[in-house]
């Protein structure tokens, strides 16, 4: 056997977890090989260091105080957990986004409708000969089927049937 393949056997062998002839062969390489006998004498002084290591024993109530806690940050919502005790409770992720969803399009229609109630802006594209759909076409073309594209069509229509 190589020693890559010892080295990976020796905490087995060390355990007796070896069957006989896995066994058998690592004892055949550890008396052939330097290099595993000092690999495997190693492993056993830190077998031994751990075996002589003293328990540490938790003060009285450790076990239900971390019973407690664990039950406590699983009861906290995500946003509570993020910005501490502000009296968040999370939603539910589909509902949080939704929500922010909701005002975005509302304060969008808003700057939207409010940016369009300009009457220098409104009174500038009207009077002009082509409208607005002119400023628009100073832009390479929409790609059709685009979102750009049917808001063109729709001030062509409109300014078509406006005239």
């Amino acid at each position: 056997m190589k020693c890559q393949t010892i080295e990976k056997k020796l905490s087995a062998y060390q355990d007796g977890e070896l069957s006989a002839s896995e066994k058998e062969q690592v004892e055949r390489h550890l008396a052939g090989c330097h290099s595993c006998r000092e690999q495997r004498v190693r492993l056993q002084q830190t077998w031994q260091a751990l075996g002589e290591m003293t328990e540490i024993r938790p003060t009285p109530g450790f076990y239900n105080r971390v019973a407690q806690k664990i039950g406590q940050e699983s009861e906290k919502g995500v946003l509570e957990s993020l910005w501490g005790n502000w009296g968040l409770r999370a939603l539910p992720s589909p509902v949080f986004a939704s929500v922010i969803l909701a005002v975005g399009i509302f304060c969008g229609t808003y700057i939207g409708n409010s940016f369009f109630q300009f009457e220098s802006f409104h009174s500038a594209a009207a009077s002009s000969e082509g409208g607005f759909l002119s400023y628009l076409r100073v832009f390479d073309p929409a790609p059709p089927g685009t979102l750009a594209d049917s808001y063109e069509r729709l001030l062509s229509y409109n300014e078509s049937h406006t005239k």
